[in-house]
């Protein structure tokens, strides 16, 4: 008894040995990812800020658009096969056991995005921002030999830092690098140092002179069922547009994969495309990030049309759906104040609070992230609207069927795309 006694201590103290060390290694690693993840965040929305103005500044670059898809088309095809999955292979990777992120997705992401702005595709940033922190993330790590377990908490961090410091939302930038996960309640023990890395890295940005959002502060609630019954109706309105969005975005691209062999074509037919939307729309409001539509959105102005969120909509469904690099989530965001808005017209109801409702619903639809959109919302619009928050976010993502902007990429599926 005595031997097994001993051997049993020893394996005992090993295993604690071995998780005291992984658990020192993910918060250190916690902190720098924060803090070079924050410095990153602040560059990278920097250089996206520079692109927008310039655009907005030398107006004929939008007639770049389809040259823009062309150079972004043949820069992919001939160096992005091994990063065709975006973000969606930064979340594949945090739990297969032989995924990783390349390296040359940094560069090759903060160069395209910056091109897409540049000429005024309708994408976002948060995509390229945590494929480009957990790029670094993951290489870093391989280069001094981390075990799997250990990279897998740190590639959670990763999301978490660029989140945080790109939006200046630092709870939510944990919990949804947490939430967002595919099997998230393998990653809660990952959560205070994600939590960790999203605060510093907020802090981070904001140091080095990034301005996050100001505070918008919504009208207080009345829960009476005369109000009550448009939080559980406009949360299947938010729900059925996340998933419109999603279907849409998904016809385009193989709309696109199908009818054109060549991929590098693919964005070239893009920039066409966009700019006949211009056209169609007779407004530029709907290029680029387009986030100015939110700020109007959100002080109640009634001068965009009803129909503003489905121009979004379908400008950001083809952008991406042709190849155009960049995110969905600052899009969704826009597309959820106008048709929060629009809601509110509707019903005769606050337009400020339900295009707040409408910016977190919508995403929360389209993420399958609740808990983290309504702690969005609190940190963007205050706790007044904290329990319809809960109620658009919950009935949203339950309208909004099983599809996710974050789709299995090709580690999981152990396909190949060509896009």
């Amino acid at each position: 008894m005595q031997p097994h006694c001993a051997v049993a201590a020893v394996r005992a103290t090993r295993s604690l040995s071995a998780r005291s060390r992984t658990l020192l290694v993910r918060f250190i690693g916690a902190g720098l990812i924060g803090a070079v993840g924050g410095l990153l965040a602040a560059l990278f929305l920097g250089s996206l800020n520079w692109a927008t103005t310039t655009r907005t500044d030398l107006d004929w670059l939008v007639w770049l658009l389809p040259v823009g898809g062309l150079a972004l088309g043949l820069l992919y095809h001939r160096f992005g096969q091994p990063i065709a999955g975006g973000t969606s292979l930064v979340l594949d990777a945090a739990h297969v056991p032989d995924g990783e992120v390349p390296a040359r997705m940094a560069p090759m992401i903060w160069s395209g995005s910056i091109a897409s702005h540049l000429v005024g595709a309708s994408v976002g940033r948060e995509g390229a921002a945590v494929q480009i922190v957990a790029s670094i993330t993951d290489e870093t790590a391989r280069r001094f030999h981390i075990d799997r377990h250990t990279r897998t908490g740190l590639l959670v961090c990763a999301v978490a830092a660029a989140f945080g410091g790109l939006f200046g939302v630092p709870a939510a930038g944990g919990l949804f690098a947490v939430e967002v996960q595919r099997e998230s309640y393998r990653h809660v023990s990952v959560l205070p140092s994600a939590l960790a890395s999203s605060i510093i890295a907020f802090f981070t940005a904001r140091a080095v002179g990034i301005e996050h959002h100001h505070p918008f502060h919504t009208d207080a609630l009345n829960l009476d069922w005369s109000h009550l019954w448009r939080y559980f109706v406009a949360g299947i309105f938010f729900g059925l547009v996340a998933g419109a969005f999603m279907a849409l975005e998904h016809i385009a691209g193989d709309a696109f994969a199908r009818t054109i062999p060549w991929p590098p074509a693919r964005p070239l037919i893009g920039g066409l495309c966009v700019l006949g939307l211009v056209a169609l729309a007779d407004s530029r409001l709907y290029l680029g990030g387009s986030f100015d539509l939110v700020d109007i959105a959100l002080a109640g102005a009634l001068g965009i049309g009803g129909v503003a969120f489905l121009w979004k909509m379908v400008f950001t469904a083809v952008s991406l759906g042709s190849g155009f690099v960049g995110g969905e989530m600052l899009p969704l965001f826009v597309i959820g104040a106008l048709a929060g808005a629009q809601f509110a017209r509707v019903t005769d109801a606050s337009v400020p609070l339900f295009a707040a409702l409408g910016l977190v619903a919508v995403l929360a639809a389209a993420s399958k992230t609740p808990l983290a959109c309504t702690v969005i919302g609190v940190e963007l619009f205050g706790w007044n609207g904290l329990p319809a928050y809960v109620i658009v976010c919950i009935v949203a993502v339950t309208a909004g069927g099983q599809r996710s902007i974050y789709p299995a990429s090709p580690i999981a599926t152990r396909g190949v795309s060509d896009r």
